[in-house]
């Protein structure tokens, strides 16, 4: 009898033995589960926190306001989330690795790193994710061309960034800087004899690549963007919307009153007929649209005033070109024509956008300079030296086709991948 209940007491050891490991089991492979689930938030949360800086820079903050509290180092920056409870006393952590916070890369990417670290001995629990953004097409380089982008001898690109200081400077700003980007999304890119690009090339599928010596940066194959025809600008509200005959010589005119987005508008009192700008002056502070048939010399902003203009032709010349004492932003010409010729002297400070013209630069004078952006069909220069001034603020400044700022254009698991294991090299070290 004893014998037997010492045989049962055994069978039930055992089989309550088998049962607390089998328990154990499920316990733990629920808890890897759990982590597994949690550490995909965590990283996400990674991604978002840079998403969130990348954001506020599209509203207009600056960018040292906008990554505060990151690590900054060149164009990169990182951050470490503090540490999380995750159940079971587990800490979870978050390393956020950002490549191009300052808008000095046309697809900057950020990767975040989550980890989970059980308290019972387990290994840790890891997930990596990485986001790839895009600029939505707007002012995102020096010079953007659909067919032909031709520079002459000796022709320099580089950059600046205006908003290095409390307020927009002139180039050089903080000092040249190498990120003035050229795009040629189709047909043909020539750089001529001596000519440097300061940044790099993006190149559309078939567009064969300039020689690497005469480029500072990458050379990057098949590259896509978005760059929309300009249509019209919404010309209709309660006050600043006016319809003339004629420009005046000083815009706003006297008497008038801003639209509530604080812009004055003005555009041919009927639309069938053209209205060229001729000398036009927009008084200092003051933010003014306009709608042209044309536009020639003449055109003169004054102190921290702005204007845009929508317009077919354009052709400039003589030593009264363009006047703007500001920032590029300031002076935008959107242009649906098929040709815009600047054949004025001195440095033309503005943004201009037309992807169905072909430009030509012939002006310039001695040292003929073009400090903004340029986006268009195709371009071409005449004499040589031109030099191509692009402003690293343009990168986030909304245009009025609807481009400017980033956007997502992939999103994927590094896990198991061969980029994966090179996580240590390309972020000197912060994730591994």
């Amino acid at each position: 009898m004893l014998v037997s209940a010492m045989l049962f007491t055994a069978i039930i050891a055992i089989g309550l033995t088998g049962y607390l490991s089998l328990s154990t089991t499920s316990l733990r492979l629920s808890q890897r589960t759990f982590y597994r689930t949690s550490v995909a938030h965590l990283a996400e949360a990674g991604l978002e926190e840079a998403l969130y800086s990348y954001r506020l820079v599209d509203l207009g903050t600056l960018v040292a306001t906008a990554w505060n509290g990151w690590s900054l180092a060149g164009g990169n920056a990182s951050l470490t989330l503090p540490g999380f409870t995750c159940g079971s006393h587990a800490i979870g952590t978050v390393k956020v690795f950002v490549t191009g916070y300052d808008g000095s890369l046309t697809t900057p990417s950020i990767i975040s790193q989550a980890t989970i670290v059980p308290l019972d001995g387990n290994p840790p629990v890891t997930k990596t994710l990485k986001l790839t953004l895009q600029s939505q097409g707007g002012y995102n380089g020096a010079i953007v061309t659909s067919t032909s982008l031709a520079l002459g001898n000796r022709a320099t690109v580089d950059s600046f960034d205006s908003t290095s200081g409390s307020s927009h400077a002139a180039y050089p700003g903080s000092g040249a800087a190498s990120q003035g980007n050229l795009i040629a999304l189709g047909g043909t890119l020539s750089l001529g004899n001596g000519a440097m690009v300061n940044g790099n090339v993006l190149l559309g599928t078939g567009v064969a690549a300039p020689s690497q010596s005469q480029v500072t940066g990458s050379i990057v194959s098949n590259y896509t963007g978005t760059y929309p025809t300009p249509g019209w600008p919404s010309l209709s509200g309660s006050g600043g919307f006016y319809g003339l005959t004629a420009f005046p010589a000083i815009l706003p005119r006297a008497g008038d009153t801003p639209a509530s987005d604080g812009r004055y508008y003005y555009y041919p009192a009927w639309i069938i007929n053209a209205l060229p700008l001729g000398s036009v002056a927009v008084a200092a502070g003051r933010n003014v649209t306009i709608v042209a048939s044309s536009v020639g010399s003449g055109l003169t902003l004054g102190a921290n005033a702005t204007c845009i203009v929508w317009t077919g032709t354009v052709a400039t010349s003589g030593n009264s070109g363009w006047v703007n004492p500001n920032w590029a932003g300031a002076l935008q010409i959107y242009s649906w024509g098929s040709s815009v010729a600047l054949g004025h002297s001195g440095t033309t400070v503005a943004c201009i956008y037309a992807p169905l013209a072909t430009i030509s630069l012939t002006g310039g004078g001695n040292n003929p300079s073009f400090t903004g952006s340029i986006i268009c069909k195709s371009i071409s220069t005449s004499g040589n030296g031109w030099s191509f001034h692009y402003d690293q603020a343009l990168a986030t400044l909304p245009n009025e086709t609807g481009g400017g700022g980033l956007q997502v254009s992939k999103w994927y698991d590094l896990q198991g991948t061969s980029e994966s294991g090179n996580l240590t090299a390309l972020t000197g070290g912060f994730l591994n």
